[in-house]
């Protein structure tokens, strides 16, 4: 034992479940054998399997399971029992293997009691599970108020809908106008950039074009020929 806790460093904290010996009195052995083994199975698989600590475990385990055995079928029902005294904490190897010599030495010097007579469970218990029964109480009426008088989120999903509701009825409402207005905007476009052929053709045609434009007036040839009469006369 002694060879086994030199090899585990001391900082190394065990999880150890057990009853104390003012709670188990007579008992105290038979109510912490299968908790002690399934605590060194655990440490035995933290070494590899070539290490001398995993054999050393593994016979201490060999020595519970025969415990075990011999006890019999009336060691579960005690367990049951005494549920409520367990304490499960995580010891320091000096302090882990000191419970596991004790233990030993307590197997080995006394004699079982066959009949267990647990006290009566801590009342730190009792609290808790009225405290516990208290929390699940409340949850249950604050949920129904809930379902009765609806959630806040319910109401403001009540407020927030006939606001999306309006404002797409806001945007349908705005589509034709805004139609209406560009609409209007490539009318007033259109004509200003109509051909100007189309002005003329609206204004009317021309009284003179090209060459016709340059002859000159009735009046002015008449006047021309007459010059002429009179030079031939002179």
């Amino acid at each position: 034992m002694s060879l086994l806790k030199q090899n585990i460093p001391k900082d190394y904290k065990i999880t150890v479940r057990y009853i104390p010996k003012e709670v188990s009195g007579m008992c105290w052995v038979k109510l912490n054998v299968f908790h002690l083994e399934v605590s060194l199975k655990g440490l035995g698989q933290k070494f590899g399997n070539i290490s001398s600590n995993k054999d050393n475990i593994g016979t201490f385990v060999q020595i519970l399971q025969e415990m075990r055995y011999h006890i019999g079928h009336g060691l579960e029902d005690s367990m049951l029992e005494f549920e409520c005294h367990y304490i499960e904490e995580m010891w320091l190897t000096a302090r882990y293997f000191e419970f596991v010599e004790d233990f030993f030495n307590t197997a080995n010097s006394s004699r079982e009691a066959e009949d267990c007579e647990p006290p009566p469970c801590p009342t730190s218990t009792k609290r808790t599970v009225t405290t516990t029964t208290t929390v699940s109480t409340t949850s249950t009426q604050h949920s129904a108020n809930e379902r009765r008088n609806g959630s806040p989120d319910d109401t403001e999903k009540g407020v927030l809908l006939p606001k999306v509701v309006e404002s797409s009825l806001l945007l349908l409402l705005a589509i034709p106008l805004i139609a209406v207005v560009f609409l209007l905007v490539w009318k007033i476009k259109s004509r200003r950039n109509a051909p100007q052929t189309e002005r003329r053709v609206e204004e009317g045609p021309a009284l003179f074009s090209g060459e016709e434009a340059n002859i000159p007036p009735i009046d002015v040839v008449i006047s021309e020929k007459n010059r002429l009469n009179i030079i031939r006369a002179v």
